[in-house]
């Protein structure tokens, strides 16, 4: 485990302020996003030469530029996967026969997308990691599960076991 002093905890966690150029940043995401999702769309894997292209055109400038970084690309990698699970998700699921089904379904997805090897010195100071969709998928499944669990009283005292 690893502890984070409260004043850099308390930072993370502070609201970013919205600002134009953060929204042209969305933006820019949001249409790499769009252009890598034709790529997901076709089944094509998403190497790093298609990924630098597509947040190119949406930045109008290189990383080399700082027009953009790899954390920002990941970001919209990952943008590209909620529009395409927004898109099939539900044809998807009509065929899985059970949620498991869903796990190769979604390995299938991640498996076009680049890793995310490039990391920066904060992100890895702050262990932040994004959480792999598979994984986002067993837990909003298991905490779907558990949201329909009746309470009962039992010798325990604790509600539900």
């Amino acid at each position: 485990m690893t502890i984070i002093p409260a004043s850099v905890a308390a930072v993370a966690a502070a609201p970013l302020p919205v600002t134009p150029t953060s929204l042209n940043k969305a933006g820019a995401i949001a249409s790499a996003a769009q252009q890598l999702l034709l790529h997901l769309e076709r089944g094509q894997r998403v190497d790093a030469p298609m990924l630098r292209t597509a947040m190119e055109n949406a930045f109008g400038a290189s990383d080399a530029d700082g027009g953009w970084d790899w954390k920002t690309a990941y970001d919209a990698c990952e943008a590209a996967t909620v529009l395409f699970l927004r898109k099939f998700g539900p044809a998807m699921r009509a065929r899985a026969v059970s949620p498991a089904a869903m796990l190769p379904m979604l390995a299938k997805i991640t498996g076009l997308l680049p890793t995310h090897t490039r990391r920066s010195e904060e992100s890895e100071a702050l262990q932040q990691f994004s959480t792999p969709i598979a994984l986002g998928f067993v837990a909003s499944t298991a905490s779907a599960r558990r949201a329909t669990v009746r309470t009962m009283p039992c010798n325990s005292g604790v509600a539900g076991f």
